[in-house]
């Protein structure tokens, strides 16, 4: 196979100034379609891969599975991913990318809450789903994986305390909030949020930006509280 020993497209930009966890590192990837045919060949089966992972999980998933649905040939796959754990990676580095994405667009709009930017995020990732299912399955038979995971949770974590730190110097917020712990509580719970049930998304998104509204803001500070940007 041509290009055997070149690194996915995308790898190079994913442990940017943002400090996002570098999920392709290592990876020796085929080489990247040049060719339109190809390249949509590849997006088909990474949906579908996607797809297979939300519905059956990641060990139940297999190749055929995928590329059956994608309607690509099975040896199309290996010309783009060396394995389905491959396409996993690819999968998550999107997703990562896209959550620093929109939060770098959340940062610039001066009228963006916190508890806005919150929402918009619970929102965007349950596309996601099934990527993340299959990513928390495969790290607990994973080592690497296992070590990425803590990484982004590490990631995540970091970035929301700093969020609430700008939040807690605004008028009516409850003094003495332990950011730290706070924002790995919501890091917890905004990964596992990805995972909730079609039917319970909207009212699980609601609970925990009430959660933390309430543990933010004094009682009636909430409407007082300007947004930041």
């Amino acid at each position: 196979m041509t290009g055997s020993t070149s690194v996915a497209h995308g790898a190079a930009e994913s442990s940017g100034a943002s400090g996002r966890p570098n999920v392709l590192g290592g990876e020796q990837f085929p080489a990247p379609p040049s060719q339109e045919r190809s390249r949509r060949a590849r997006e088909l089966l990474l949906a579908a891969a996607l797809s297979r992972f939300a519905e059956h999980g990641y060990e139940a998933t297999t190749v055929d599975e995928i590329t059956k649905q994608a309607g690509v040939a099975v040896g199309a796959f290996y010309l783009h991913f060396r394995s389905k754990r491959q396409a996993l990676l690819v999968l998550m580095d999107r997703l990562l990318q896209e959550l620093d994405q929109r939060s770098a667009m959340a940062r610039q709009e001066a009228r963006t809450s916190f508890i806005e930017r919150l929402r918009a995020a619970l929102q965007i990732d349950w596309s996601y789903a099934g990527a993340y299912r299959a990513w928390r399955e495969a790290a607990l038979r994973d080592d690497d994986l296992a070590a990425l995971h803590a990484e982004i949770e590490a990631w995540t974590s970091t970035r929301i305390a700093a969020a609430l730190r700008t939040v807690t110097t605004t008028p009516g917020a409850r003094p003495n909030i332990d950011v730290t712990a706070f924002a790995w509580i919501l890091s917890v719970l905004f990964w596992r949020a990805i995972e909730a049930p079609v039917a319970e998304r909207q009212s699980v998104a609601g609970t925990i930006v009430a959660f933390i509204e309430y543990t933010l803001y004094e009682d009636g500070a909430l409407q007082r509280a300007p947004p930041f940007g």
